[in-house]
């Protein structure tokens, strides 16, 4: 309770200093990403989260636009030169997304989300042959 007391405190003094009205130029460049493959992706996954493990895989979620709330990720990030193919790509609902970024468990979540991927990609790619 101190610890939350303290930062609050801070927060207010970051406010009246007037820090919090700064800006910061943000530059950079991105790869540009394939529309088609992310949406192979969301049609894949039914709507559904496509991590096994999720806690709640059937996303009651929706955007604005009525689709499923669904972040679809590189399984290596595309940034570092991850494909940008479905079968590299996987849906997640958020909180998936960000247990595979910033969890503890990370890479062993990574590797098997990267079999899950493949698995899932060579099913549909197949059944449509």
């Amino acid at each position: 309770m101190a610890e939350y007391r303290a930062l609050c405190r801070r927060a207010v003094e970051w406010e009246e200093s007037g820090r919090d009205q700064e800006r910061r130029e943000v530059a950079g460049d991105r790869r540009v990403r394939n529309p088609a493959a992310r949406r192979a992706v969301v049609i894949r996954s039914g709507g559904g989260c496509e991590n096994p493990e999720c806690l709640l895989p059937d996303l009651p979620y929706r955007t604005k636009a009525g689709e499923p709330l669904l972040e679809v990720d590189h399984i290596d990030e595309h940034a570092g030169g991850g494909r940008d193919h479905p079968a590299a790509m996987i849906a997640l609902c958020p909180n998936c997304h960000s247990n595979k970024t910033h969890g503890a468990e990370q890479a062993l979540l990574t590797e098997r989300l990267r079999k899950v991927a493949a698995e899932r990609h060579a099913a549909w790619a197949a059944s449509v042959a």
